[in-house]
């Protein structure tokens, strides 16, 4: 099985700033990204279906990445690194949620609690509730301890 392992993800990058109500993927997350998976420009371009003008673009800042585009990367990320992921606990337990929103939940529904943000895009139900920043799901607590544990290699 292919592995994306890397000591040290730097996804803080160069994005908009922190106050930043659009705030997206800036092209130096997505470069590292992109590297952490180890692949080229060209193969993640035909990875997920862009073109090598579309990566380079990304990349340079020269266009926004999509979310739909964020969303893929981060799934193949913790994919590629799932066994070191098998621990946490499913979206719903760490965040407590009632068993009428459970539910109402894709994630729980599928039975994918590590992946909760996959689904919903960048906002879950139980989020919107909530008080929750403009990255949405990529600020939440299972997310962000999902990817430091990847960015850790494992540990």
């Amino acid at each position: 099985m292919p592995t994306a392992k890397k000591s040290r993800i730097d996804i803080e990058g160069d994005g908009p700033a922190e106050g930043s109500k659009n705030r997206r993927m800036s092209g130096g997350e997505f470069a590292a990204l992109r590297a952490s998976l180890g692949k080229s420009q060209r193969e993640l371009a035909e990875l997920l279906g862009l073109s090598l003008k579309a990566v380079e673009s990304y990349e340079q800042g020269w266009r926004n990445v999509p979310a739909h585009v964020e969303r893929l990367l981060y799934f193949l990320l913790f994919k590629l690194n799932e066994e070191d992921l098998q621990s946490e606990d499913p979206c719903w337990a760490t965040r407590s949620c009632p068993e009428e929103a459970r539910s109402k939940c894709v994630a729980f529904v599928a039975k994918e609690g590590r992946f909760c943000w996959f689904f919903t895009g960048r906002l879950c139900a139980s989020a919107k509730s909530g008080e929750a920043d403009e990255r949405g799901c990529y600020t939440c607590e299972v997310f962000s301890r999902m990817l430091a544990k990847v960015e850790r290699g494992g540990s």
